[in-house]
């Protein structure tokens, strides 16, 4: 039997907040999964169990261009005694939106 996994993530995020990703199994796994994705960062999925997350920072404020998207996939899953593990290829993407940084000037004569 084939068994798929997914990956999604948090929709929307400020600048310098949390991204949470969530690897999810169509079965629930027979033994521990280890889930590496794009970004490096590791989902481990333990026995028993069909959904594992891990928490990454999101880009920081950067004063010179807005905020944009964040587009993290599943590089490699190992584990499960799964006859067929299929990966999905579809990233999960969130948007990082605009933190507002106030600039203040003073002159003086």
């Amino acid at each position: 039997d084939t068994t798929g996994l997914t990956l999604s993530a948090t929709d929307t995020v400020a600048e310098g907040g949390s991204i949470v990703y969530t690897a999810t199994l169509t079965n629930a796994a027979g033994s521990p999964v280890t889930v590496t994705l794009s970004n490096g960062a590791v989902i481990n999925i333990a026995a028993g169990a069909t959904t594992g997350t891990v928490t990454v920072d999101a880009p920081t404020d950067d004063v010179y261009k807005d905020a944009g998207k964040v587009e993290v996939s599943i590089d490699q899953a190992t584990g499960g005694n799964f006859e067929n593990l299929v990966p999905s290829t579809t990233p999960a993407v969130t948007d990082v939106t605009d933190t507002i940084d106030t600039s203040t000037v003073s002159l003086t004569a």
